[in-house]
């Protein structure tokens, strides 16, 4: 494996100051876990839960070196950090399992060592003083953690395990069981008790109920539900010659159905799926608030699917008297299309309750230049590309936010508590939000430039968090 290959674990997702270098399991208990990793400097135990329970993988606590190892600098924002290096010195020592990095710390290396872990912290200080990398202690092998995962389906019936892995940062096998039902947790309990495993899976309230594709709805029919056409499109038809092009667009082999355009429109949604989860069934047709949508349930969704696009076509005939009378959009959720599929959207301008009214459906073409990527409070971007980021600017932009595990602050301010450059005041939106196009640039330190209104403010990684906003 090649350490500089920095992968991205389910549960690392829902914390995403972290990148982690996904391995695989590991055998012992939960006692020993809690004694090595608190012999070792790891870090504080906490919640360390009950041997005779399965707790699930969010709630594992992470492995961390003890406090006073860790400096303010260097601070790695992207993947400059010597990974590489430190894995051919790693390699050569005995008991090297693995390294991962840690967002909670600026980005460090932690380098697992099943022995002598104080001896490789002292040699770690000596041929990396002024890198950050960190030593911590485990209990198991990379041998152990391959034996362990490979034995997990047959220790179970067919299918009941969905997904395996391992979060090297906890020290813990995931084991992916679908719903997680008392029943279902039970099963893997029984089987799996005392062993340093954790549970992955789904709610089962949002597990979607067997049955059939309905027909109709509040409002609605089914026309046409076919795996054709193209995925991530939506259309409208008001007359019979737009249903015929509609049709023929989407793929549909049926023939054309009869409508009564007096009472009723035509939308077309062009839902997608991956191919290992194949059964979608679309349960209702949502208007809200100027936008029209399918409720698309996936009845595979406990099982893990795969993410390649595949289309399914859903027509339906809906009450004009339903719809929105001052024009709405149609997509295939409630939210914007993300960036690249924003072709799904077909807006439509005019009254289309009016009987019999011929009102045409715009689909939002992707333009010349394609949106920039967003990204989020929290969220990860690759250095030297642009990113669109929305700051919330009520008390000023001094503080961006967090990016790539790291919290920036403006290199240079006014003094004021509101800071906000009047270029950036002017193009601040009713609702107080400012979108900036943001630039990671590596270096020491690192800088990121937010650009607004022609104007660029730079800033840089932050020694403290940001303090609280009324």
């Amino acid at each position: 494996m090649n350490g500089a290959e920095v992968h991205r674990s389910a549960r690392e997702k829902a914390e995403p100051t972290r990148d982690t270098v996904r391995l695989i399991r590991m055998r012992k208990s939960w006692t020993a876990l809690a004694v090595i990793v608190a012999a070792c400097g790891g870090g504080e135990v906490i919640g360390v839960p009950d041997p005779a329970a399965l707790p699930l993988c969010a709630d594992i606590p992470v492995i961390f070196a003890a406090d006073d190892l860790y400096r303010d600098r260097p601070v790695y924002v992207a993947n400059e950090m010597p990974v590489e290096a430190v894995q051919a010195w790693a390699e050569s020592q005995s008991g090297f399992e693995t390294l991962w990095i840690d967002r909670d710390h600026n980005g460090w290396i932690t380098v697992a060592f099943s022995e002598d872990v104080e001896q490789r912290q002292a040699e770690i200080e000596q041929l990396f003083a002024d890198d950050g990398v960190v030593a911590v202690g485990v209990d198991w092998t990379m041998d152990d953690l391959v034996a362990l995962q490979e034995s997990l389906p047959a220790r179970f019936e067919p299918g009941f395990v969905q997904t395996t892995g391992i979060d090297v940062t906890a020290g813990v096998v995931s084991v992916g069981i679908g719903p997680l039902t008392p029943e279902r947790i039970a099963i893997a309990e029984a089987e799996l008790a005392g062993e340093p495993v954790c549970l992955e899976g789904i709610d089962p309230e949002l597990v979607p109920e067997p049955g059939p594709q309905p027909e109709t709805g509040d409002g609605w029919r089914l026309l046409a539900d076919e795996k054709t056409g193209h995925a991530y499109r939506t259309g409208l038809a008001t007359d019979d010659a737009d249903l015929r092009e509609l049709w023929r667009e989407a793929g549909i082999g049926a023939p054309v159905p009869d409508v009564n355009f007096e009472s009723e429109a035509v939308i077309w949604f062009g839902a997608v799926y991956g191919s290992s989860c194949p059964n979608l069934r679309m349960d209702d047709v949502v208007i809200d608030d100027g936008v029209v949508y399918p409720l698309i349930v996936n009845v595979d969704a406990p099982v893990a699917c795969t993410d390649d696009a595949n289309p399914h076509a859903y027509v339906v005939a809906v009450e004009r008297s339903a719809l929105p009378a001052e024009g709405f959009v149609i997509r295939l959720q409630v939210e914007e299309p993300p960036p690249g599929v924003v072709d799904q959207q077909t807006t439509v301008v005019g009254d289309v309750t009016i009987p019999g009214a011929h009102v045409r459906g715009v689909r939002d073409e992707l333009p010349d230049e394609p949106r920039l990527p967003s990204v989020e409070y929290g969220g990860t971007i690759e250095p030297g590309y642009p990113w669109a980021y929305e700051i919330y600017t009520h008390c000023g932009v001094e503080w961006l936010g967090e990016i790539n595990g790291v919290q920036w602050r403006a290199e240079t301010v006014d003094g004021s508590v509101d800071y906000l450059p009047e270029p950036w005041r002017k193009a601040v939106g009713d609702d107080q939000f400012l979108t900036v196009e943001i630039v990671l640039y590596e270096g020491d330190p690192p800088v990121l430039e937010a650009t607004a209104a022609g104007h660029t403010v730079r800033y840089l990684p932050a020694d403290a968090d940001p303090p609280g906003c009324d």
